[in-house]
């Protein structure tokens, strides 16, 4: 190269300056080198941009870790909020509730001596009732402890020639003590519903027809009593329980496989008067198939000594006091202050209405009862129960339960004056529809043939009624 011009040349001269040794070199050799290059560099490029990720991933963790740390914080409840919790022990009650607005119209018979022990509107020159109004106060105060009060605001008193009504009653009053945390084993203590047959358990809230049958209800007046009372149930039975109940498919509630136990036996809201406790058992089983289908069957028993109120009632013209009646206690038996032999076995079977169902229970037992000639009471066998069909139909404007129920009963009604004698049959075609989960509306008819308490004449009558219920 020459070092004034810088021009190249092939050959040695005057001011040239050799620049080197040259060889000759094809054209893949020169490819190879440059895309050798291109990869160094790629890879360069590359490991950069993972240790870049590698960084991000790290600052990513550490705000994972922050969030983390920030919501345990938010969930786990500081030593004294936890504190605190536990003293207001009232947040885990519920209050929940219902109220039934019933109507009755007699369309045929002796509307003047019509009437019925289960339904005050059935008499003369009743037209609207509101047949209950209850608020239901529960919950579980612990793992081992579960509180249940109920009132009703729609009582009446049980007091010859009172106009009045709407008053304020105790129904429910009762603790559940669980002896473990699964709850299979427990007993229930106070007032509460005595565990005998299905209807009786069955709550009036979600009963399909409008009263229980005489026959059952006839055991345990307002299905109550003061008592103690032992259940027993594994957890998915339990669980069966509270589905036929929640589900619309009228369950009669959560009583246990087996229950057991003692009450008063006076009724409830009665005070006891022979110092005798009843003795009652029962068996419950909800059998669930294959295809979803649920079928329960049991059977229940009791027996105790009962004191029948009495007073004066007219016999052909002559007046028999009450005083005379309880004379007739047998003093063999202990007289008047132990009372009359009450027992009775009962069972059930119940195929849920998915979509058709049958319901069906019967009892038999013997009860203090007004004689034939009606001037003393005593010891008499009694028999009776019902069968209903039903069919449920949902999917269209609500949920829709078409039931037939008949009934029958020969024995005495022990809860009214002088435990007389019934003679019943019954008819009850009717219909419940459930618009919407708050409402219930139910529309029957019934043919009654059954004995007035109240004069003992036997009355046939036609009945048109209706009853709205709402749920809170």
């Amino acid at each position: 190269m020459d070092s004034k011009t810088k021009q190249i040349y092939a050959e040695p001269g005057p001011g040239r300056v050799r620049l080197g040794s040259f060889r000759q070199v094809d054209k893949s050799e020169a490819t190879a080198s440059d895309t050798s290059k291109s990869f160094q560099e790629l890879e360069q490029q590359l490991d950069k941009k993972k240790k870049e990720l590698e960084a991000l991933e790290a600052r990513l963790d550490k705000k994972k870790d922050s969030i983390a740390a920030i919501e345990r914080k938010i969930d786990t409840p500081t030593q004294s909020t936890h504190a605190n919790s536990e003293k207001k022990w009232y947040n885990r009650l519920n209050i929940r509730g219902y109220t039934q607005l019933r109507y009755t119209q007699p369309l045929s018979g002796d509307r003047e001596d019509l009437a019925s022990p289960g339904d005050r509107s059935i008499q003369n020159n009743q037209n609207l009732l509101i047949r209950r109004a209850r608020v239901v106060l529960s919950g579980d105060i612990s793992d081992h402890l579960s509180l249940y009060l109920q009132p009703d605001f729609a009582s009446n008193l049980a007091v010859t020639g009172a106009t009045g009504g709407h008053f304020v009653q105790l129904r429910d009053a009762y603790a559940d003590i669980f002896f473990d945390k699964e709850k299979t084993f427990r007993a229930r203590v106070g007032q509460s519903k005595v565990p005998y047959g299905f209807e009786i358990l069955q709550s009036s809230q979600n009963r399909l027809a409008l009263d229980r049958a005489d026959a059952l209800n006839s055991a345990v007046r307002d299905e109550r009593d003061i008592g103690i009372f032992l259940y027993w149930e594994p957890a998915h039975i339990r669980n069966r329980f509270k589905y036929l109940v929640s589900s619309g498919l009228k369950g009669s509630g959560d009583y246990g496989v087996i229950g057991f136990g003692v009450y008063n036996g006076q009724g409830a809201n009665r005070f006891e008067v022979n110092d005798q406790f009843h003795l009652i058992g029962r068996f419950s089983y909800p059998f669930q198939f294959p295809n979803g289908q649920f079928f329960e069957v049991g059977a229940s028993a009791y027996s105790g000594r009962f004191v029948p109120r009495t007073g004066n009632m007219t016999v052909n013209g002559t007046t028999v006091s009450g005083t005379e009646v309880a004379k007739s206690f047998d003093p063999s038996e202990g007289g008047i202050r132990r009372g009359y032999q009450d027992e009775r076995v009962a069972i059930h079977a119940v195929l849920y209405p998915q979509p058709f169902g049958l319901q069906a229970e019967w009892n038999w037992g013997r009860s203090p009862e007004l004689n034939v000639s009606r001037q003393r009471l005593e010891t008499a066998s009694l028999s009776g129960g019902y069968v209903q069909a039903m069919y449920k139909l949902d999917h269209f404007y609500g949920s829709w339960i078409p039931y037939a129920k008949w009934q029958h009963y020969d024995g005495a009604e022990k809860f009214s004056t002088n435990a007389p004698h019934v003679d019943l049959d019954e008819v009850e075609i009717g219909v419940e529809w459930q618009p919407i989960p708050e409402l219930e509306f139910v529309l029957a008819y019934s043919n009654m043939n059954r004995t007035n308490v109240s004069n003992l004449e036997q009355v046939n009558a036609d009945l048109l009624r209706m009853q709205l219920q709402w749920n809170y």
